[in-house]
């Protein structure tokens, strides 16, 4: 048995307080130095260099002061660091001038953080200069400094002056400029000339300290560690390389031969002293019942084609080896076939007599997280858990910054190479500096990936993509300790690093602890084999998907502990305009890199982690990068070699376990992707393979066909445009974390969201999304059923607006004062409670998709959120906008403290005195349950289409200008409008326009009237798609008098199921018994009570319920028709117009406001028990009214952050 610990623990010296090495720019290295003159009269401007430096000389108008700039960029502030800063300088006029300058005080030294920002106001002429320390002080990265020398400045000769500052309290983004600010006392009226020389810039040498714990945010997400290695993976006992039967390959005669097969029934051994200096095997071949066996030794071994039919021994289960063992693959692309059906250039286990044993030295763990953030500069890295890594070896920094594309920025993960390790493993110095910045903090941490191995694969570098690649098909193959590098072959199938292929139950089968780096095609792909478990894997710099399950025949395998970054897709990544993406097809001859064809198209959606079968598990792996870090496809039947069964349908299952994964970084190439992102779909078309990449139905549900839910629990989702996006049927999501996003999810189908945080910024400046918005959650605008409870939200606070600096292109402005519209400016501005930091938002731009009761939220929490930025609402002419509604049903994400209904800014919403404005959202919030013995309020949705002016599939009109409007996605959709529906009572200014596309939601109750443009319909058809069960919906319509009508209500699929309509005698007989099968008829106005019978709405109408909110189904099948006698004009309505009468009947409201019932979460809200008076036609101001937040504040936390 030899013993491997002390080999293993390779240790350098490093103290227990790192030195940071110094650094400086002096006059060599600065670019030039440019002044900044507010106001100061052009034509009497000059600069020119002088020796050492510049003089600028300029006449002033009115301004005292300039700034004086160094045009290089700085490199990153670094926190505990000491700065210094010394330049020469003079101030002087002409001879015979008629007033000598006085400088108020010695300069000035301000270190400015230059952003995209600052650039455009600077441009654009937004930026007050003479206020800018004081009105925007998050530019400035210290505070205005004052430089030590004369004072006053002498007049007329060089003087020196010097500073010394340090960075206390964060570190600074390596994007500065040095600014000095000169003031004199007062403006003079000649030509003034500013002289300055010797400027130089040191940082000097400075210790740091080692962090401290780390202090988490929340522990929604837990961190799942990998089982630590028994001691015997250390160990080598029963190598296969000391058995006594074995024969050299030198001894069969091997010498340089470049094809070898070895003879049958025979064990060889190759060794060290067997490798021919400069041979490259054309093929070696292993047969059926013969054995090749690696000594443990340094060996390289290259070869083209390597095809095992018996056993291929290095290393095993209880025998690691140090080698260093190599086997490279070597040739150009070719299309012989040399490896029995699987190409050329690299390793076929073929059959079931083949067996593979790789077994590298065991590392643990094989990524881990770092301790602190690293910065541009630093040499090391702090990490959470001890390490045997060795010297020499190399690692990856996995970027955390959300763009990973490298279209915008550049990618920021970085390869270094291990200089020495700390005594107690836990810190890594590195061979070159770090480039970027790579984040560690209380919210979440940068991973640190070993990516060497003692026994590897490799390619050769190839400009076609044209790698080595391994398979194995239908035999038996263990990985463990195994690295690749330039492996795969773009575009051809089956030709991967790592490939289970074809093993039906797996046998013994895995992939452990192994590397796949810098690919061609793909990582880890499991094809036609289950019951399989890759696990602790690293994954780098791959094209196409990484972690890959091919077919969707593929289940009940095990990924766990892996991780993969920095993942390509193949061509043009797919994108599109509208919710479909783009659809792609295969191009079975598409070959190499440099090419748009694809053999697989949904490789322009590559993930790091493709999932074609969901009934997988997964356990604790990290997704980097990436069109999306976990993609689901939906499959409605198995492709590839399966594409002719129809037994699995793989669409349909569910997740067998999602469980401790992290993803960060990915989603940046489509908007409408997501971290995680189910959707796209995959399918045959005929025998071509056709990839979809937008919104797909999935329709998961067990063997027995019952309905389930995709469950993603203990998730953390970081530094990416869009946590999750969901476009099938059924998910829920508990336990997670989300830091540094523009939204949480985007969530189609029944879904719950439930104990999770929600972070919109971190301490990780890196991470800030210029130009984008951040929505805690955005609520869907039709069909979905959304359910959010026992949520954290935290830093939604800070307003912004946008201006469009060039058609399609948008620049954050940080300054609330700049959002008014301001043509000037040369933008248009937002409303003003379209904030752009917000909780709670929907989707408003369109009038063809109309919310129902779809949204519901119950526990929510906020830290650090301002009431200001809990709702945004957008005021545009659409259904989408004056249908938007929420039920929050223990008044916490309203901060009501009772259950409330949020509604529109129309006052179609405020059906009582109870119901109250709030001007800051723009939005109506009513009690749901009133005080006193009054119903409980539901919010309702019902369609109403006539043949004349209304489709009843919600679509658009085929006639008229409502199709022109709809051709723009962001149209004035007011042209659709064809009347408006009006509550009953005195007020007649409480309605909502009713358009072509059929729908209107509003409120139980109350009584809805309805006034056509046209008059009155000859025929309306009713569909009351939400009225609960208990919710009284009282509806009227005008006629002429005179009319009689033919009233019946069907159900849609069912026979015998007709019903016809009795008049009641009085309206008094109709209100008070509420049938669902009477009207009257006045003579003026047609009253109904439309609901479904109440067997169909038990069996349709079923609750979506999850932790104590719901959220109603829509009943679509029973429709109740209103045929009317009379004069038909050529429009198809009743000729004669109506007397259309508002029915006078109010709601009873209750005399005040319910008792607050839940504590407003971490802050105390005041907020009036009664509202102000609602005035007709006025809408409500509610600015008189105290609403105070005292936001608890996380001290202790925010400290830690810091330090």
């Amino acid at each position: 048995m030899i013993n491997l610990i002390s080999a293993l623990l390779t240790v350098g010296d490093l103290p227990d307080r790192i030195e940071v090495p110094g650094w400086s720019m002096c006059n060599s290295q600065i670019t030039a130095i440019s002044t900044f003159v507010p106001d100061w009269v052009s034509g009497g401007n000059s600069q020119q260099v002088i020796e050492g430096g510049m003089s600028f000389t300029a006449k002033q108008n009115g301004k005292p002061y300039l700034y004086v700039r160094s045009e290089a960029l700085l490199p990153e502030l670094l926190r505990g660091s000491v700065y210094s800063v010394d330049f020469d300088f003079k101030v002087s006029t002409e001879a015979g001038s008629s007033s000598q300058p006085e400088m108020l005080s010695p300069p000035k030294l301000l270190y400015w953080q230059t952003t995209e920002a600052s650039k455009i106001e600077y441009t654009r002429g937004f930026m007050i200069w003479e206020d800018a320390y004081d009105t925007r002080p998050d530019y400035f990265v210290i505070p205005e400094l004052t430089m030590t020398g004369a004072s006053p400045v002498p007049i007329g000769e060089f003087t020196h002056y010097s500073a010394s500052f340090s960075v206390p309290e964060f570190d600074s983004s390596p994007h500065q400029t040095l600014w000095v600010r000169l003031t004199l006392k007062q403006a003079p009226q000649d030509a003034v000339t500013f002289s300055l020389t010797n400027f130089c810039i040191k940082k000097k040498e400075t210790y740091l300290d080692p962090p401290p714990p780390f202090t988490p945010f929340s522990t929604r997400f837990q961190i799942m560690h990998p089982t630590e290695p028994a001691a015997s993976e250390y160990e080598q006992a029963n190598c296969p390389f000391i058995d006594n039967d074995l024969v050299s390959w030198t001894s069969l005669g091997f010498f340089d031969s470049p094809s070898v097969k070895l003879p049958d029934n025979t064990k060889v051994l190759f060794s060290k002293s067997d490798v021919v200096e400069g041979l490259r095997y054309e093929k070696i071949e292993v047969p059926e019942t013969s054995s090749l066996v690696f000594n443990d030794e340094a060996i390289t071994l290259t070869v083209r084609s390597f095809l095992v039919r018996g056993k291929l021994l290095i290393g095993g289960p209880g025998c690691r080896v140090a080698g260093p063992i190599r086997i490279v693959f070597w040739g150009s692309r070719t299309d012989a076939d040399t490896l029995d059906g699987f190409g050329s250039k690299g390793l076929a286990a073929v059959g079931l007599s083949s067996f593979v044993d790789m077994y590298g030295k065991r590392y643990y763990p094989t990524w881990t997280r770092l301790a602190r953030k690293v910065r541009a500069g630093d040499d090391r890295a702090y990490l959470q858990r001890a390490v045997n890594w060795e010297v020499g070896q190399e690692v990856v920094l996995t970027t955390t910054i959300w763009d990973d594309t490298g279209r915008g920025t550049e990618p920021q993960n970085e390869v270094h190479t291990i200089k020495a390790i700390s005594d107690d493993r836990l810190t890594i110095q590195f061979e070159a500096n770090v480039k970027y910045v790579h984040y560690a903090g209380t919210e979440y941490q940068g991973e640190v990936a070993l990516l060497t191995r003692t026994v590897s694969m490799e390619g050769e570098p190839s400009a076609d993509g044209y790698g080595g690649h391994s398979i194995a098909s239908n035999a038996r193959a263990r990985f463990a300790g195994v690295s690749t590098r330039f492996m795969g072959q773009t575009n051809i199938l089956a030709r991967y690093p790592f490939h289970l292929h074809m093993m039906g139950k797996n046998t013994g089968s895995l992939i452990s602890d192994c590397v796949a780096r810098d690919t061609y095609f793909r990582c880890f792909t499991i094809h036609g084999t289950n019951d399989t478990t890759v696990s602790e894997n690293v994954a780098f710099n791959a094209t196409g998907s990484c972690f890959y399950i091919e077919d969707g025949v593929e289940e009940n395998n095990v990924f766990s502990h892996n991780l993969a970054a920095h993942v390509h897709p193949i061509g043009e990544a797919a994108s599109g305009g509208s919710q479909s993406g783009v659809t792609l097809t295969e191009n079975k001859n598409a070959r190499g890199l440099n090419t748009n064809d694809r053999l697989f198209p949904a490789d322009a959606a590559a993930a790091a982690y493709y999932i074609s079968n969901s009934y997988n598990e997964f356990h604790g792996n990290v997704a980097s990068g990436g069109w999306a870090g976990y993609s689901f496809p939906s499959l409605p039947y198995t492709v590839g070699s399966f594409k002719d069964d129809r037994f699995i349908q793989p669409h349909s299952r569910s997740l067998k376990k999602f469980t401790g994964n992290v993803c960060h970084s990915s989603g940046a190439y489509w908007n409408m992707a997501g971290c995680i992102y189910v959707g796209g779909e995959l399918k045959m078309a005929g025998n071509v393979l056709k990839y979809m990449s937008g919104k797909a139905s999935r329709p998961t549900i067990d063997e027995g066909g019952n309905h389930t839910w995709m469950l993603f629990e203990n998730t953390l989702i970081y530094s990416s445009l869009q946590g999750m996006m969901h476009w099938g049927e059924r998910v829920e999501m508990d336990r997670f974390e989300m830091h540094d996003i523009t939204r949480s999810a985007t969530l189609f189908g029944e879904a719950w969201l439930n104990n999770g945080l929600v972070n919109g910024y971190s301490g990780n400046v890196e991470a800030d999304f210029e130009n984008k918005h951040h929505d805690g959650f955005q609520f869907p605008d039709t069909t979905s059923k959304s359910v959010v409870t026992d949520i954290i939200f935290r830093n939604y606070k800070t307003d912004k607006c946008y201006i469009n600096v060039l058609p399609g292109m948008f620049q954050t402005i940080k300054d609330p004062s700049y959002c008014e519209p301001d043509p000037a400016k040369g933008y248009d501005g937002w409303s003003v409670n379209d904030h752009s930091e917000v909780v709670w938002s929907g989707v408003f731009d369109s009038d063809e998709f109309k919310p129902q009761q779809i949204s519901a939220t119950r526990g929510i929490r906020f830290e650090d959120v301002e009431y200001q930025n809990l709702v945004s609402f957008k005021i545009v002419n659409t259904g989408a906008s004056r249908m938007f509604n929420f039920i929050d049903f223990d008044g916490s994400a309203t901060l009501e403290g009772f259950p409330t209904i949020v509604g529109s800014n129309l006052p179609w919403w405020n059906i009582c005195s109870d119901c109250r404005f709030e001007s800051q959202w723009s939005v109506w919030l009513c009690p749901k349950q009133p005080v006193g013995e009054v119903e409980e309020r539901e919010v309702l949705h019902v369609k109403f289409t006539t043949p004349e002016i209304t489709a009843d599939n919600g679509g658009i009109e085929s006639s008229g200008a409502c199709q022109k409007a709809a051709e723009n996605d962001y149209a004035d959709w007011s042209n659709c409008d064809v009347g408006h529906m009006t509550l009953w009572g005195s007020d007649p200014t409480r309605k909502t326009p009713i358009t072509s596309n059929a729908g209107v939601t509003g409120l139980s109750g109350t009584g809805w009237f309805m006034e056509l443009d046209g008059g009155s319909p000859r025929v309306l058809e009713i569909v009351p798609e939400q009225v609960p069960i208990g919710s009284t919906f009282r509806f009227a319509v005008g006629y002429p008098a005179g009319t009689t009508f033919t009233i019946t209500a069907s159900h849609r699929w069912k026979s015998n199921s007709e019903v016809t309509f009795t008049a009641a005698d009085s309206l008094t007989e109709l209100m008070s018994s509420k049938s669902a099968t009477q009207y009257f008829f006045d003579g003026n106005t047609l009253y109904l009570f439309p609901r479904p019978p109440e067997d169909i709405q038990v069996s349709e109408g079923k609750k979506f319920e999850r932790g104590g909110a719901y959220v109603y189904s829509t009943v679509r099948t029973w429709t109740i028709r209103v045929e009317a006698s009379c004069g038909v004009d050529s429009k198809g309505f009743c000729s004669t117009k109506p007397v259309n009468v508002l029915p006078p009947w109010d709601v009873p409201c209750p005399s005040g406001r319910p008792a607050k019932t839940t504590l407003a979460p971490l802050g105390e809200v005041e907020v009036p028990d009664t509202p102000l008076p609602y005035i007709a036609g006025v809408p409500y101001d509610d600015a008189a009214q105290s609403v105070t937040i005292n936001i608890l504040t996380l001290v202790s936390v925010l400290v830690l952050m810091l330090l």
